[in-house]
């Protein structure tokens, strides 16, 4: 009996770490699905940003704090595009760094 009730605890305890990683898996995949979103508005935004200065840049004089807005856009958009690639890709090492950790 005591063989049974151990091989039910082992199948408890797969059951239980299968329903972890999918769970783990799934809210991974939903930030991962939200955030490439958030990337992809972005990279619209900039380059509709862009359209805007080549605009500015060929109008006649007096549109400098334009297109000093227009390029501090840019820049910020840059910017926030490469933070939010960057943490994706570190939540990912993590992720697989400690998946890889579990099974040690």
């Amino acid at each position: 009996m005591s063989e049974t009730t151990q091989g039910n605890e082992t199948v408890l305890e797969v059951f239980l770490l299968g329903l972890k990683t999918w769970t783990a898996e799934v809210k991974w995949l939903g930030k991962s699905v939200l955030t490439r979103f958030e990337i992809s508005r972005l990279e619209k935004e900039l380059n509709r940003e862009y359209g805007i200065l080549g605009r500015l840049a060929e109008s006649p004089r007096g549109k400098k704090d334009e297109k000093e807005l227009s390029l501090r856009q840019i820049d910020f958009l840059k910017e926030e595009i490469e933070t939010l690639r960057t943490e994706l890709a570190l939540d990912r090492e993590e992720r697989m760094s400690a998946l890889r950790k579990d099974q040690d």
